[in-house]
């Protein structure tokens, strides 16, 4: 059976476009399709740019049309078009036909023949004020708006706020068409026969004094409101704090009718026939002290308040914290009225016939320190108080932290009387007999460390503390973190003494005995290989623990294996975990040729190096050079292609002889083991 062909859907559809493609269509031309662009217009409003054209085409699809030839739109209405201005509308359908039309656009006016006549109804302002109105209405149209002297036209015909004076109202319907109407608004004065009257009720203020009060109410009108002085209106008619003087009040009825009189305020003295007798009690004050006082009383009036020295009066009469001296102490009543009275304050001595005795108990203070103390007491009085050398007075009579010397002690009783008493404080040395032993035990540091460490005890006392070369003392005797060197231990109790002792730390070696040993483990670099630097050093240590690892003096490493590396010398130095080192040179070596690339070389030594020398001693025939080992391994599939699957007849070059089976062998055994250097 017949297998069918089956051909691609793809090429199938290729097939069928070249066999139409090659068919011949008649060409159907703009002529024969009668592409044609009409248009009608809308005339604009006279000075509006309010004109349109409306274009359409037929003959054909995909109409577009454009008033420049350049910007063609889908729609064939144009709107917003100036009157008196001829237009081109260009049009095109989808196959490229073109027609063009031009039309000129008209002007008309809305208004001719319409007249727009304008109503109105006033309402008159009241004099000096705005508030009359006008309100309008108009025929000859519809959609009025309205102005007024020529100002925005709005929506409503009433305009309102308006003073007495003449104004022009204008009308304009939808169309723009205007009306006007002028309107004069007159004055109605509202006070025209109206008198207003005010009357008045007076208190009449004191003396020196703006306590007085005028209240006023007024008759002819409603809604008063009333001024004094030609002030601001208030609601009320009372006008309070008047001093004694003329004042004129005026009344203001709601339609600003006034009525105006004149109110005259005489002062009235409330301390006419009025003494008032100031009488005192005294405190005189102790002797270079403030603590005197006065106080007074009045009679002659109520509600008094009292000042001293033509200071601030106060309600009340006593005045404390007085020197000796002259007091001038004034009252006065509430209405005013004054009274005066001078009052001499003496002195009194509260210390004369007292003796203040003073006694103290010491303790003298330890050599070089401030450690002692003085306690004092007092007689003659009650209520001391202390002080050491002038110094500040305090309840207590102890003064501690005392070094040796002379001091003196202060008493003071409540009354200022004062006691002193001389007090030397003697230094007691507590070293005297005693002789502090320190004891060390020492760690020695390794060489070039500071690991060493110092511990100290001590006898001679108590509650030690222990320095290092003169350093601050610790509560510790241990020091650590210490290099070789000679030390100073210092001891010192509780008392102060102290003891000390040298000591010499004398640096030891780590590496003393210590012998380690180095074994390599090496792989040679084998050449035309990838990476070409693939020699190798693995280092085993023996003699200590911690080694790390480092090659030609570079920086130690954990791992003890060194990759990468090209035939030669190197110095591998190995140090454990007290730094103890040792170094031994390690040579990584070219590895041998391979059997089989022996033979390789040699039979290529023998066939290149004879007759032209094509590709040894320096030749390059196609490219190739085989003096060096690596270009044969690089190029063994060149060779085998020249040498094995080529034409042979190019491969050895004539006059040699071809290559005998016994040659080719040596190609294809080395080729077929891998073709490298050490196969």
């Amino acid at each position: 059976m017949k297998k069918r062909l089956l051909l691609p859907a793809v090429l199938v559809f290729a097939i069928i476009a070249i066999i139409f493609s090659c068919r011949h269509e008649p060409v159907v031309t703009c002529a024969d399709i009668n592409f044609k662009v009409t248009a009608v217009k809308t005339d604009a409003l006279l000075n509006h740019n309010t004109g349109s054209i409306t274009a359409s085409a037929t003959g054909g699809s995909g109409f577009e049309y454009s008033l420049d030839n350049y910007h063609y739109q889908d729609t064939g209405y144009f709107a917003g078009l100036v009157p008196l201005e001829t237009y081109t509308v260009y049009g095109r359908n989808s196959a490229g036909c073109k027609d063009s039309v031009s039309i000129t656009i008209g002007s008309y006016d809305p208004c001719q023949g319409v007249t727009i006549t304008v109503t109105t109804t006033k309402q008159d302002a009241t004099q000096n004020q705005s508030n009359g109105s006008i309100t309008a209405t108009a025929t000859g149209g519809q959609g009025f708006t309205y102005s007024i002297n020529g100002g925005a036209f709005q929506a409503s015909g009433t305009f309102s706020n308006l003073a007495a004076g003449s104004y022009n109202i204008t009308a304009k319907n939808a169309n723009g068409c205007l009306g006007t109407k002028q309107v004069t608004i007159g004055a109605v004065n509202p006070c025209a026969g109206v008198t207003v009257v005010v009357t008045t009720t007076k208190v009449q203020p004191t003396l020196n004094q703006s306590n007085g009060s005028i209240t006023a109410s007024a008759t002819g009108g409603t809604g008063f409101t009333y001024s004094i002085n030609n002030g601001t209106f208030q609601s009320s008619g009372t006008f309070n704090n008047l001093a004694a003087g003329n004042y004129t009040i005026t009344a203001k009825n709601s339609n600003g009718c006034t009525g105006v009189t004149t109110v005259a305020l005489a002062a009235n003295n409330p301390c006419a026939g009025v003494t008032v007798t100031v009488t005192t009690t005294q405190v005189n004050p102790t002797t270079g002290q403030s603590n005197g006082s006065i106080t007074a009383s009045a009679t002659g009036g109520s509600g008094f308040t009292y000042s001293i020295n033509n200071g601030t009066f106060q309600s009340s009469g006593a005045f404390n914290n007085l020197a000796t001296g002259n007091y001038t102490i004034t009252a006065k009543n509430s209405n005013g009225c004054l009274g005066t009275k001078i009052v001499a304050l003496g002195s009194t001595n509260p210390c004369a016939g007292v003796t203040v005795a003073v006694t103290a108990t010491q303790v003298n203070p330890t050599t070089g320190q401030s450690n002692g103390s003085i306690t004092a007491a007092a007689t003659g009085g009650t209520g001391f108080t202390y002080s050491i050398n002038n110094g500040a007075f305090q309840a207590s009579g102890t003064f501690s932290n005392l070094a040796a010397g002379a001091y003196t002690i202060t008493a003071k009783n409540s009354n200022g009387c004062l006691g002193t008493k001389q007090v030397t404080l003697t230094a007691i040395n507590p070293c005297t007999g005693i002789t502090v032993v320190v004891s060390t035990t020492q760690v020695n540091p390794t060489t070039g460390l500071t690991n060493g460490s110092i511990t100290a005890t001590a006898t001679g006392g108590t509650g030690f503390t222990y320095s290092l070369n003169s350093g601050a003392f610790q509560a510790s005797g241990t020091f650590s973190n210490l290099a070789a060197g000679a030390y100073t231990i210092t001891a010192k109790n509780s008392n102060g003494c102290t003891g000390a002792k040298a000591v010499t730390l004398a640096a030891t070696s780590p590496c003393t005995g210590v012998n380690i040993t180095i074994t390599p483990t090496i792989v040679n670099s084998v050449p035309c290989a990838t990476p070409v630097n693939n020699g190798s050093i693995t280092i085993a240590a023996a003699g200590s623990t911690g080694f790390t690892y480092n090659n030609n003096g570079g920086t130690y490493q954990t791992s003890n294996q060194f990759a990468s590396l090209a035939a030669g010398s190197y110095l591998i130095g190995v140090k454990d975990a007290n730094g103890c080192t040792k170094t031994q040179t390690v040579t990584v070596a070219v590895a041998p040729k391979g059997a089989k690339f022996t033979l390789m070389r040699n039979l290529i030594t023998t066939r290149c190096s004879n007759g032209s020398g094509c590709h040894m001693n320096g030749g390059n025939k196609a490219g190739y050079n085989f003096d060096n080992d690596c270009s044969i391994v690089t190029n063994w599939s060149a060779i085998n292609g020249s040498c094995i699957t080529g034409q042979l007849s190019t491969m050895p070059i004539s006059p040699q002889a071809p290559l005998t089976t016994a040659e080719k062998a040596v190609i294809t055994n080395w080729i077929n083991a891998g073709h490298k250097y050490t196969d």
